[in-house]
């Protein structure tokens, strides 16, 4: 072979695997789901993100109180729709794998509201956060929580959406209900 066509095979596959390394790069990568906005949680959806820190709230799926192990707590730019997503045990035997990002967009879909990550089991991430929940409740006197502000007016209950998700133990294939 002569030395053209070895440049030319080796520039083909140079390109191939740039191609290869861009389209994997970047686009599943759970903290581009991370919120990054000012986020006002108004009375409602504190509730809910204080009974997801429980582990012990009202399905709205199932229609009736469940005991489930926190996974993800996510909810839209405007503090008005959230989306609960827990593994059915109490134990730490789920895997979400895909799931979170499946949960993330079949919500966002239903809503009409694209859905962002606020919190991965215990820790606040929205914003560039990294804030561990100690306990089972987000105490708002604490202002280590940058850009994520508590908002007293009142909203009525009624224009507040409330979604959530549970997996089973060891169902990391099949997101289907």
């Amino acid at each position: 072979m002569t030395l053209i066509i070895k440049k030319k095979i080796a520039n083909f596959f140079l390109i191939v695997l740039f191609i290869f390394l861009v389209s994997c790069s970047g686009n599943y990568h759970l903290s581009n789901f991370f919120g990054k906005s000012e986020l006002a949680l108004n009375k409602f959806q504190l509730d809910r993100f204080n009974d997801y820190l429980k582990g012990e709230y009202y399905s709205n799926e199932l229609k009736r109180n469940v005991s489930h192990k926190p996974i993800m707590f996510a909810i839209s730019s405007d503090g008005m729709t959230s989306l609960l997503f827990a593994c059915a045990s109490m134990t730490n035997d789920c895997n979400p794998g895909v799931n979170i990002y499946q949960a993330l967009k079949r919500y966002s879909k239903t809503s009409n509201k694209e859905m962002f990550i606020f919190a991965l089991k215990n820790k606040i991430v929205w914003s560039g956060n990294s804030y561990l929940v100690k306990g089972k409740k987000l105490d708002w006197s604490d202002r280590m929580i940058k850009n994520v502000y508590f908002d007293a007016k009142d909203t009525k209950l009624s224009d507040n959406r409330f979604y959530d998700y549970s997996i089973l133990p060891f169902d990391d294939d099949d997101f289907e209900n």
